[in-house]
C-alpha cells in the first residue's frame, strides 16, 4: 500500500536536507502519521526509507535504553497536543552498531483550513563531529562519553573529576576571544602536565575540564587535583602577561555497573558545591569509596527513572503564607517531595540539588508548576486573592523556552496568572542581569508576580532590586532564628524591610516558629509570614481540611 505523502513533498525539504552531512531534517504529517527523513539520516542510521509510518517507534528502538523513556514521553506530549516544542539530547544506534550522541530540536507547525499539522525537527549528529577539541587538542565531551562507557561493568575502581576555571570570563571581555583561546590552550597544557600518566584529560563545555583516573583512590585523585589547583594559582604566562586562576572541582568514585548520566549528574552537583560553598576545594559526591557512594548513585538512577515513569513517587506539600497583620491565609508555597519503596522518604535537601544538575529538571519543573496549579485551583473560590508560590531553579529560567512553557501551562489549567508567584532560587541570580530582566518582564506582562527567595544569602544584594523587576522579598530564616538577641541581624532585617517598603516591594519573613518571634517582628515593615508556627509543609488534602 502506497504511503500518503501529503504535506511532505517539496524542493525546500530536499534543499535543506542536502545542506549538511551531520544535521538531518525530519518532517511528519501528524494526521497521516507518515514522516520524511533526510537521505543522509536514512543511510547513517539504517532507517526503513525516506518515507515511512510509525517513525517514532522505529526511531525509539534505535535510542539507547537509558534514554528511551524520556524520548517516548516527549514524543507522546508532542502528538497528544500537550506541547508544541521538543528539545532533547540522547544516544542513537547507527548502521555500524555504535551509539552516537544527537541533539533533536522540533516544533509543531499548526495547519490552517485544509492543511495538516506538521512536526518539523532538525537532528544534529555529534557522532560525526571530531572527538578532538580544536582549541586545546584534548578529546572533547563526545570523546569523554565514549571513554566513560568503556568503564561500565568493569570492576576497576576509578575516579572522575570535573573541574571549572572560576575567573576566566574576564579574559575574553578584556583581551578578546582569540587571545582567550590562547589562554585556554595554555590552561589545558598546564592541567595535562599535572595529570601526567594518572589519567586522561578532556575539554568539556565552556571552561570546564574532566579527567578519568582508573585504578586510583579518592585520596590519590585529590592529591592530583591539588597539584593542578596550585599550578593554576601560581599562574600561566601568555604573550608576556601572567594570569592566575582559581580551579574548582567535583569528583566521584565509581566501579562496576552504573548509569553514565547518573555519574555525570553526581559529579556536576559536586562541582557546584566546590564552586559556591567550598571555596574551590575538591568535593566528592560522596566522601567515601564504599557502598554509601554506590547507594547514592543508585538513588540518582531511581530519581531519573521516576521522572521517566510519569513522576511516580514525586508529590507536593504546601506551606501556608499568612498576613503579618492578622495571620489570615494569603497563599502557599508548593514544595517538592519524593518517596521511594526502597529508600522511603528522601529529604528534599538531598535529592533536589542533585536534580537541579540533571538536564531533565526542566520538564520536572513544568510538572511541578502544572500539578501545583491543578491542586490549588479549588482554593481560589473561597480565597480569590490566594497566591501560589512556586520555586524556579536555574535550569528552568536559563532555557529560553521557559516563559512559553509557563504560558502554556497557564492556558492548559486555566489558572489565573495574577494568583501565581514565581520565586527565584539562589543560582538564578547568577544569570546575566539583562537576560534575567528580559525574561522576568515577559512573565510580569502575563500578570505573574516575581519573588526572590532566601534574600540576603549567596548572590543576593540590594542592588539586585534595581536590576530586575521584583514584587516580593523572602527574608532567609537564617536572619530570623536568633533575631531577638542578634543585633547584627536586627539591623540587616531593618535595612532590607525599610528599603523594600520605600520601593513598594512586599516582604515575607520565613522561619517563624513561636509567638515571641512574631511579636518581635511586628516592629518591621513586612507583608506576610511563613513558618512552623503556622504550619509545616502538608499535603493538599490536609491543607484543604485546615483552610476550607
Amino acid at each position: 500500500m502506497e504511503l500518503d505523502k501529503s504535506g511532505l513533498e517539496g524542493r525546500i525539504f530536499e534543499g535543506f536536507a542536502a545542506t549538511s552531512t551531520k544535521r538531518y531534517v525530519y518532517l511528519c504529517n501528524m494526521t497521516t502519521g507518515v514522516s520524511r527523513w533526510s537521505k543522509n539520516a536514512v543511510e547513517y542510521f539504517d532507517l526503513p526509507g525516506e518515507f515511512h509510518k510509525n517513525a517514532g517507534m522505529i526511531w525509539a528502538e534505535k535510542i539507547h535504553p537509558e534514554d528511551r523513556p524520556a524520548f517516548l514521553k516527549s514524543d507522546e506530549e508532542i502528538f497528544s497536543g500537550k506541547t508544541d516544542f521538543h528539545e532533547m539530547e540522547y544516544r542513537v544506534l547507527n548502521r555500524e552498531g555504535d551509539y552516537v550522541v544527537v541533539t533533536c530540536r522540533g516544533v509543531v507547525m499548526r495547519g490552517t483550513e485544509n492543511e495538516h499539522d506538521l512536526f518539523l525537527a532538525t537532528i544534529s549528529n555529534h557522532g560525526i563531529t571530531e572527538n578532538i577539541d580544536s582549541i586545546t587538542s584534548l578529546h572533547n565531551v563526545y570523546g569523554f562519553w565514549n571513554q566513560l562507557a568503556k568503564y561500565k561493568g568493569s570492576k576497576t575502581s576509578s575516579v572522575l573529576i570535573l573541574m571549572g576555571v572560576n575567573n576566566f570570563s574576564q579574559i575574553n571581555g578584556i583581551y578578546g576571544y582569540a587571545f582567550g583561546d590562547k589562554v585556554l590552550k595554555n590552561i589545558a597544557k598546564k592541567l595535562q602536565e599535572c595529570l601526567g600518566e594518572h589519567g586522561k584529560l578532556f575539554r568539556m563545555d565552556g571552561i570546564r575540564f574532566s579527567c578519568l583516573m582508573p585504578n586510583h583512590t579518592p585520596a590519590e585523585a585529590e592529591n592530583v587535583f591539588n597539584h593542578m589547583k596550585e599550578a593554576l594559582r601560581k599562574g600561566i604566562i601568555v604573550n608576556d602577561l601572567k594570569f592566575s586562576f582559581v580551579l574548582a572541582g567535583g569528583a566521584l568514585a565509581f566501579a562496576g555497573d552504573f548509569e553514565e548520566t547518573a555519574v555525570q549528574t553526581g559529579v556536576t552537583y559536586a562541582l557546584q558545591k566546590s564552586k559556591y560553598d567550598k571555596g574551590g576545594e575538591l568535593v566528592f559526591f560522596d566522601n567515601k569509596m564504599n557502598e554509601d557512594n554506590q547507594k547514592n548513585l543508585k538513588l540518582l538512577e531511581e530519581l531519573r527513572k521516576s521522572m521517566d515513569n510519569g513522576y511516580t513517587g514525586f508529590y507536593l506539600n504546601y506551606q501556608p503564607t499568612v498576613s503579618s497583620e492578622d495571620s489570615k491565609l494569603m497563599g502557599a508555597e508548593a514544595l517538592l517531595r519524593w518517596r521511594h519503596d526502597d529508600y522511603g522518604e528522601v529529604p528534599p535537601g538531598v535529592f533536589i540539588p542533585w536534580l537541579e544538575n540533571d538536564p531533565r529538571f526542566f520538564e520536572l519543573g513544568n510538572w511541578i508548576l502544572k500539578r501545583a496549579m491543578e491542586q490549588t485551583m479549588p482554593l481560589l473560590e473561597k480565597y480569590p486573592d490566594f497566591m501560589l508560590h512556586v520555586n524556579i531553579a536555574y535550569p528552568q529560567i536559563a532555557r529560553v523556552s521557559f516563559k512559553n512553557a509557563v504560558q502554556r501551562i497557564l492556558n492548559e489549567t486555566g489558572y489565573p496568572a495574577k494568583n501565581l508567584c514565581l520565586e527565584l532560587t539562589e543560582r538564578c541570580r547568577q544569570l546575566e542581569s539583562s537576560y534575567l530582566r528580559k525574561e522576568l518582564e515577559y512573565l510580569k506582562v502575563l500578570g505573574i508576580s516575581i519573588a526572590i527567595d532566601d534574600f540576603g544569602t549567596g548572590f543576593s544584594s540590594l542592588n539586585l532590586l534595581s536590576e530586575i523587576p521584583v514584587d516580593l522579598l523572602k527574608i532567609d530564616r537564617g536572619f530570623i532564628f536568633d533575631i531577638m538577641t542578634n543585633k547584627a541581624n536586627q539591623m540587616i532585617v531593618k535595612a532590607v524591610t525599610t528599603c523594600a517598603d520605600d520601593l513598594d516591594i512586599d516582604v515575607c519573613v520565613e522561619g517563624l516558629e513561636d509567638q515571641s518571634m512574631i511579636d518581635f517582628m511586628k516592629a518591621y515593615h513586612t507583608h506576610s509570614y511563613q513558618g512552623y508556627f503556622f504550619s509545616r509543609p502538608i499535603p493538599m488534602e490536609n491543607f484543604t481540611e485546615k483552610y476550607m
